[in-house]
């Protein structure tokens, strides 16, 4: 087979054979990405879940913290007359 042939994406069965065969390895390599990527990305929503929580608890700590400091900051104000 000449260069001009194959310049013309004209292949050989063995040389098609070879490509196929390096595709099968590039797609596997893709596909084993694609599995720890989904590991990954069930961590990360393990975390952010955990987070979720995490922020839920600040927020309830703060609506009840916040009132109780703002009364006992006023009651000062008023002693100190400011």
């Amino acid at each position: 087979m000449t260069d001009s042939k194959k310049n013309g994406k004209i292949f050989s069965a063995t040389e098609v054979g070879t490509l196929v065969e390096s595709l099968r390895g590039d797609i596997r390599a893709v596909a084993e990405g694609v599995t720890y990527l989904h590991s990954d990305m069930d961590d990360v929503k393990t975390r952010l879940s955990s987070l979720e929580v995490e922020a839920r608890s600040v927020k309830d700590v703060l609506r009840i913290a916040v009132p109780s400091i703002n009364t006992r900051l006023n009651r000062l104000e008023v002693r100190t007359g400011t």
